[in-house]
């Protein structure tokens, strides 16, 4: 079947029945406070990024990878390295099980992409693979330019092989490709030479997903047959760096809520923001700010919003990143969770029983003294 059919009939079933994530969340209520207790519920974790539920109330998280790769430096902080050793992983006993692997890894420059955000729609995990596939080396093993093309920038539905009890994926969109020629064609707003970073989606109410992409500064659509649109831009910080948008959730009111990190150079603690997107109007505006370097956001279970931030201090960081969960009231009122506790935390998830879960230690490389490639972490407040 040629993709763009495959893709179209993948994505016919999403809709905007909620299940996973969502339909967990709706269960639990609560705001919590500033000494909620923090647990590790899973260790030993390959750069965890994002979490969410399966149906049977199963907890996952995936795994950037890292590990066992081809590179072009023996120099673990500049070296460019591929691999297909990102995974999703079942973590409910708390011992990580690896339910799908090969999945599309890429260390540059010490930053690992891979396997990012995760959705389940109407019993379908889908999970978006950051990066693209645009310029890979002419070195690498024509069967790993392969399965590295076929990942890097889509959406990728899991598919069970029921016969041999495994997990397969196949792309059903391309936002890596989207992001990139939208740069090409958009000079005037970018600095850089086209690149592109899909790393955050929603699942979107009527079918299909929104989703951000860090490199392009954008907001995009994705609809239920795996077309792809650009929607906004986001714009520069005051003193010119990036937007870096990192996630995007969608509220109880329809509109759609992205967090950014912001780019280098911004230093400060209140640089970044949250915007809020208007599917109505078309208007994409400033919501909350006064973060640092967020990294993860979404709704709790009783309509409280959470951003986790990488760092409390800005990007980069003059040192180890602590972290922090910023929790937003109804009334606006913010409490910050884990102070102290976490080591550069990614993602969001919402416990069914008013707790929060994030990634923490998500980055591999030697930070300091520390060299954490395999101490990644799910860790719960709450």
């Amino acid at each position: 079947m040629p993709l763009a059919a495959a893709a179209a009939a993948a994505l016919a079933g999403v809709a905007a029945a909620p299940s996973g994530q969502v339909a967990a969340a709706e269960k639990g209520s609560g705001t919590l406070s500033e000494d909620a207790p923090v647990e590790v519920v899973a260790e030993g974790l390959h750069s965890p990024r994002d979490l969410t539920w399966s149906p049977e109330g199963r907890l996952l998280v995936s795994e950037a990878g890292g590990i066992k790769q081809l590179c072009d430096s023996a120099d673990t902080m500049t070296a460019n390295c591929f691999s297909t050793s990102g995974a999703i992983t079942d973590v409910t006993d708390g011992e990580p099980e690896r339910i799908v692997e090969g999945l599309a890894s890429n260390v540059n420059n010490a930053e690992v992409v891979g396997p990012n955000a995760m959705e389940y729609v109407d019993g379908k995990l889908y999970v978006l693979e950051a990066g693209h596939s645009i310029g890979l080396p002419d070195w690498l093993p024509r069967d790993l330019t392969r399965d590295l093309k076929r990942q890097y920038g889509r959406v990728l539905q899991v598919k069970t092989d029921k016969w041999h009890k495994k997990h397969r994926v196949r792309p059903v969109a391309n936002p890596g490709l989207a992001g990139y020629r939208w740069m090409t064609e958009n000079p005037e707003l970018t600095s850089e030479d086209p690149t592109s970073n899909p790393v955050s989606m929603a699942a979107k109410p009527g079918g299909g997903f929104y989703y951000v992409d860090a490199a392009a500064n954008i907001l995009g659509e994705i609809d239920r047959w795996g077309n792809v649109e650009v929607l906004k831009w986001f714009p520069r910080a005051p003193n010119g760096a990036d937007a870096v948008p990192t996630c995007v959730d969608v509220g109880p009111d329809g509109a759609v809520y992205a967090g950014q990190l912001t780019g280098f150079g911004n230093t400060g603690q209140n640089a970044a923001n949250v915007y809020r997107y208007d599917p109505d109007t078309g208007e994409l505006e400033v919501w909350e700010s006064g973060f640092a370097t967020i990294s993860g956001c979404g709704f709790g279970a009783n309509g409280d919003f959470y951003v986790t931030q990488f760092d409390t201090t800005g990007f980069p960081s003059p040192g180890e990143p602590q972290g922090v969960v910023t929790q937003i009231a109804k009334d606006g009122t913010r409490t910050e969770l884990g102070l102290g506790e976490l080591f550069a935390p990614q993602g969001f998830l919402a416990g069914p029983d008013g707790s929060v879960y994030v990634a923490n230690n998500s980055v591999w490389y030697p930070v300091g003294t520390t060299n954490r490639w395999d101490q990644g972490e799910v860790v719960k407040i709450g």
